[in-house]
């Protein structure tokens, strides 16, 4: 089944390139890994839907889109090189990391708890006891920087490689790597994760996958699920950007990666729900509708 998962990914996406090529938007220069990837990620057999900028751009910030359907089919990148670029993956990395964590039995399950340690954050949500299931809703940074050390840097280093994720470098620290910008994947990357997930190319347990499809569900309507999960990258001095990336999954499935930037100063209410109003407004455009957020 992986084979088959990775050769229709690489049907759309594959291509090759001999030197790191850097974006030319300054806008958001700095937030991004300028590294292409060299095997199998480049946009370039993707259709190009310069047409749809007008969509992303309406939300008032520059971006990238890529989806694709299941059998490859319906294959778009809204963004040109950004597409293939690289950029911190930010929460959006919760979602491997809750998978690896169950598949190697370090989490028991959806509902597995870690005690608040009484230290107060800037999110009042996290201020508190919370399960695998909790922190995956409201984003708990502080849940996995505790769960990391506990998968430990060979395991979290082998399970990257088996997920093909990004350029799978967890830097020096294994509770920071996915928050201070060591590893990095691209939009077209996150949606050949996404896929992948779906169809169990990992041969990660049953039970792990479940739990993982389980706790990032976000919507059900008119037959369709939507599985995501949100990030933002927002270190100091570095140019914001938001993701939302995951799959609209029902008689047909596509999956996608929406990827925002944005500069200081900004309103955050705005640029945090313009990454679900982008990428409905999107998937639309491909006949597709996002299911409501629960």
């Amino acid at each position: 089944m992986r084979l088959i998962l990775l050769a229709i990914a690489c049907s759309i996406g594959c291509s090759s390139s001999s030197a790191l090529q850097k974006r030319d938007d300054s806008s958001a220069s700095s937030a991004v890994q300028t590294k292409r990837r060299d095997d199998s990620s480049s946009s370039s057999k993707l259709q190009p839907r310069d047409d749809l900028m007008a969509t992303l751009r309406a939300s008032g910030y520059d971006g990238a889109f890529v989806a694709w359907e299941a059998d490859g089919s319906n294959a778009v990148c809204v963004g040109g090189a950004r597409c293939d670029t690289r950029y911190p993956p930010a929460s959006t990395f919760k979602v491997p990391h809750a998978l690896l964590a169950l598949d190697l039995g370090v989490l028991s399950g959806p509902e597995h708890e870690f005690k608040w340690d009484g230290k107060k954050r800037w999110l009042k949500s996290w201020n508190r006891d919370h399960t695998l299931r909790t922190s995956m809703r409201h984003s708990t940074v502080w849940y996995f920087r505790r769960l990391a050390p506990m998968i430990g840097k060979q395991r979290m280093s082998k399970g990257l490689a088996r997920m093909s994720y990004g350029n799978q470098n967890i830097g020096a620290k294994i509770d920071q790597f996915w928050l201070d910008g060591s590893i990095a994947i691209s939009p077209v990357e996150q949606v050949r994760f996404w896929h992948a997930l779906h169809e169990n190319a990992f041969d990660m347990s049953k039970r792990a996958r479940a739990h993982t499809l389980d706790i990032t569900t976000l919507g059900k309507q008119d037959g369709y699920t939507l599985r995501a999960k949100t990030g933002w990258d927002r270190r100091p001095g570095k140019t914001n950007h938001g993701w939302l990336a995951g799959c609209v999954d029902g008689p047909k499935r596509i999956c996608f990666a929406t990827v925002l930037f944005v500069t200081d100063p900004f309103d955050h209410k705005k640029f945090i729900s313009a990454r679900f109003s982008v990428s409905a407004a999107l998937l639309a455009k491909l006949g597709y509708k996002m299911p409501a957020r629960n």
